[in-house]
């Protein structure tokens, strides 16, 4: 060939190959991505449909575990309210084998009361074992440091109710090398609820750090004071907890109590209602605070339910506990007082008052033996003492009339004697007796049994128009109307049973 046309050729040739390779290259590129893995979107090409919806789906599985999250409270009480349930409606073992009454469950439907029981440690653990299921996540997590571990196992015995132990483990934790501001807050915070002021005040002073909780541990300080009536200095470590977060309730809360300290209940009770709406850390105490302007109003049953509420919303205010079992005393639900007494006997400051609840509890329940050893257990101080002379000899005169009953009279005698060495003023406890157990069996509709009781305490004080009205109402719920229109005659001659009287003889006559 001719060298002059073989490198045009050539040069053709090249040229065509590098066509075909340019376009085979083009071709790849335009292949569609493989599944899961979609193409890089220039900025400036507008998002599909598509694209949109998987974004809003993200958005929503997000908004979802917010929800669930906020729900999650919400669920751990309804856990405990049903393992509550539980404990209430399982039979428990009857005081002792010389009661010959019918054998009933220890919790009666008056003990709803206590829907917020003591957590148990089973309860508690199967808690924390919901709360790793629902947070378990597959990535390992870190392990905690020695102090926060038994920090966390502190505040876990102060919830199960263990408060000696959760006082020791606090303690350690402030003692060991790196010490937080949060331990020194949660720990103060526990002595405060506990009612051990001294030491609660030297702990929140070790805050030192952190905007909230400065302002929290001044709250709490200036609760202290206020409590103490050291309210200058109150004023002052309130005005710090509203400077350092104004939007904390503790200066509103603080002046609602300070409000029904004076006596100024419907300002008290405007201020507290308006803070419950609002959820804080506080709210157990705002609760505690309506309870109280409903006791000063003889509102227990509403005071009852306050008391509920500021349980459940803070667990460890035991001031909550006490002041619940004394309402509770007030409506007639002594089994729920004895309850939340023996929860909190541990740290409860006034054992004397705990005590005479407990020990009068069981009197009205009809225990006679163990509301006798509970009354011997008292102290000996000025208030003790009044406590076993007024209730001791009125337990020894029930089983002196409960062994005539059963005709040991000489096991009676020495009761009486018991009785007549303890006080000898005969006569008021006898009556006081007397007039107790009318109004059990009358509670319990036993009335021929409370007329039987009331026939006797007529005979040792006939002048007494309050029984003579009494024994009005038992013949009349017996049905013994001409009987029970003679006592309610004989009544109206009094200046304090003559309104209830007349109206009793209205009843009767709007009958007839």
């Amino acid at each position: 060939m001719n060298r002059k046309l073989k490198f045009p050729i050539l040069f053709l040739i090249m040229t065509l190959f590098i066509q075909v390779l340019s376009i085979s290259l083009n071709a790849q590129r335009r292949r569609p991505a493989t599944p899961g893995k979609p193409p890089a979107r220039s900025s400036s090409v507008p998002a599909t449909a598509s694209e949109i919806n998987q974004v809003e789906q993200k958005n929503q599985a997000l908004l979802q575990q917010i929800m669930n999250l906020q729900k999650e409270r919400d669920f751990y009480k309804k856990k405990i309210t049903s393992w509550t349930e539980l404990q209430m409606n399982s039979p428990k073992q009857t005081a002792g084998p010389e009661d010959n009454q019918e054998v009933k469950p220890s919790y009666h439907s008056g003990a709803m009361a206590a829907y917020y029981l003591p957590i148990t440690p089973d309860i508690l653990d199967t808690l924390i074992s919901f709360r790793y299921k629902a947070r378990q996540v597959k990535d390992p997590v870190p392990e905690e440091i020695v102090e926060d571990s038994l920090f966390h196992y502190a505040r876990r015995l102060a919830i199960m109710g263990r408060y000696s132990d959760a006082r020791k483990s606090f303690e350690q934790v402030i003692r060991s090398r790196k010490v937080k501001d949060v331990y020194y807050l949660e720990y103060g915070k526990f002595l405060y609820k506990t009612g051990d002021f001294k030491r609660a005040l030297e702990i929140l002073t070790g805050v030192t750090g952190g905007n909230r909780e400065l302002s929290v541990a001044s709250y709490y300080k200036g609760r202290i004071y206020q409590q103490t009536n050291a309210n200058t200095v109150a004023e002052i470590d309130f005005y710090r907890s509203h400077f350092l977060q104004p939007e904390f309730p503790g200066a509103d809360a603080a002046k609602g109590f300070m409000f029904f300290q004076q006596g100024a209940l419907d300002s008290a009770r405007e201020i507290f209602q308006r803070l419950v709406l609002r959820q804080s850390e506080l709210s157990g105490e705002i609760y505690y605070g309506l309870a109280r302007i409903c006791e000063a109003n003889g509102r227990y049953n509403e005071a009852v339910t306050h008391y509920q509420k500021s349980l459940v919303h803070d667990p460890l205010f035991v001031k909550s506990y006490v002041e619940l079992a004394k309402a509770l005393y007030e409506t007639g639900d002594y089994q729920s007082c004895i309850l939340f007494f023996q929860q909190v006997a541990d740290v409860c400051s006034d054992h004397t008052m705990q005590m005479s609840y407990i020990a009068k509890s069981r009197y009205f329940l009809k225990q006679w033996d163990e509301a006798l050893a509970e009354f011997q257990g008292i102290d000996n101080s000025p208030v003790g003492i009044g406590i076993k002379q007024e209730w001791i000899p009125k337990i020894y005169y029930i089983k002196c009339l409960l062994a005539r009953e059963s005709g040991d009279h000489k096991s009676g005698l020495n009761y009486f004697r018991k009785a007549r060495e303890i006080n000898p003023e005969a006569y008021d406890w006898m009556m006081a007796a007397l007039d107790d157990l009318g109004q059990i069996h009358a509670k319990d509709s036993n009335y021929n049994d409370a007329l039987s009781y009331y026939s006797r305490l007529i005979r040792l004080n006939p002048a007494d128009l309050e029984t003579v009205l009494e024994i009005g109402k038992f013949y009349y719920y017996l049905g013994e109307i001409d009987e029970a229109r003679k006592y309610f005659t004989h009544a109206l001659t009094g200046a304090t049973t003559g309104k209830q009287a007349d109206f009793w003889l209205r009843q009767i006559n709007s009958v007839r």
